[in-house]
């Protein structure tokens, strides 16, 4: 028997907390019984297209967010459903255009159509306003509802049902490594002594960039032996905005700016610490690796608590730049050797949320399939 086919709706699928959540799980799930295909917002090559090739998926694109030709972005999605009877489920994680998609899918007679809520808020700006704006729709074309945290689904879902599904990662990957840190601080530069914060995130204006490298800044008047890595894509203008500002505050020389890279795990032993300034996150798929890391983890107090499953997870006030300085500075920052372990028993394992989406796909598809 073929592998039902779930229609995965996203923005793009290029390197973020979202998109890799998706691909954990897509990774792990039986293949032979669930198989995903994608719709793109964007027409454009991205991070994940190989592997989701490799993996069986097909990749869909619409140039909506490039042209806002909305007339021309209904047409496509009439024209795409009417063209795939075979999509039963349509799983959304693109909340601001599902007032587009919803009503498109069951006019096209797809039956399930659930949405997930990654985030907790909307980025400060024109284009976030909007963002919440049309996510205040999201809601009322779903069968079904699914949240990172109960935080992030009260936001986007109100008093409507839904349940949380944990951002499982593979926990064996980023148990700590010690060959695998000395490599990559040698590759990166770092001194013997010197200690590596790190960070991990889309260069936008919700990660607060501006805000780490003044941390940074101050920490580094205190502590020389500080050194910065920034792992992440993004704007190219709003990066080379991030950069002049590090060679304002004159801590150019101790950052790091290594892109979108594929060896995350390696980045987690490099580093002494991981640190989240942002302004807003759901429960970040980041900040789950960096804990399974061992490492002691600096975030901001807009985080989720429900993000803690070790005890090396400090939660700062957002613009309180003394507190951070001061927690980092009585750091020891000694690794949790236990933290993969701790993972597993918070059910952070990838296995775990994969087996429940796949038996909801299988399900649901059984209950709406004659």
């Amino acid at each position: 028997m073929a592998p039902i086919r779930v229609l995965q709706v996203m923005p793009a699928m290029d390197a973020g907390g979202m998109e890799t959540f998706v691909m954990n799980v897509y990774r792990t799930v039986d293949r032979d019984k669930v198989q995903f295909d994608f719709l793109y917002h964007y027409d454009k090559p991205c991070f994940f297209d190989d592997e989701i090739t490799r993996l069986g998926g097909r990749i869909y694109k619409t140039t909506v967010r490039q042209d806002n030709n909305l007339p021309r972005y209904l047409r496509d999605l009439h024209q795409l459903f009417a063209a795939h009877p075979e999509w039963r489920i349509l799983h959304g994680h693109y909340s601001g255009f599902g007032m587009f998609y919803n009503p498109a899918a069951q006019k096209a007679g797809i039956p399930v159509r659930a949405g997930h809520s990654h985030n907790t808020a909307y980025e400060p700006n024109l284009v976030g306003t909007l963002d919440r704006l049309m996510s205040s729709r999201f809601s009322a074309g779903l069968t079904d509802r699914f949240a990172c945290s109960q935080k992030s689904g009260e936001m986007l879902f109100g008093r409507d049902p839904f349940t949380v599904v944990h951002n499982g990662i593979d926990t064996a990957r980023f148990a700590p490594d010690p060959v695998r840190r000395a490599s990559l601080r040698a590759a990166l530069g770092v001194a013997e002594g010197e200690i590596l914060l790190g960070h991990v995130g889309r260069f936008s204006a919700q990660k607060n960039h501006p805000g780490l490298l003044k941390i940074f800044a101050a920490l580094c008047a205190q502590d020389p032996r500080m050194r910065l890595v920034l792992l992440g894509g993004g704007d190219a203008e709003y990066v080379e905005k991030i950069r002049a500002l590090a060679q304002e505050l004159q801590i150019d020389d101790r950052v790091i700016f290594a892109g979108v890279r594929s060896d995350i795990p390696a980045f987690y032993d490099a580093m002494d610490a991981f640190v989240l300034p942002s302004l807003f996150e759901g429960l970040p798929v980041v900040l789950v690796e960096a804990q399974c890391a061992g490492l002691p983890c600096f975030v901001s107090d807009t985080v989720d608590p429900d993000a803690a499953f070790t005890d090396r997870l400090h939660f700062l006030p957002l613009n309180d730049t003394a507190a951070w300085v001061a927690a980092l500075g009585q750091e020891s920052f000694a690794r949790d050797a236990d933290a993969p372990q701790k993972a597993l028993a918070a059910g952070y394992d990838i296995r775990t949320t994969a087996e429940f989406l796949q038996n909801f796909y299988l399900r649901r598809y059984k209950e709406v399939t004659p």
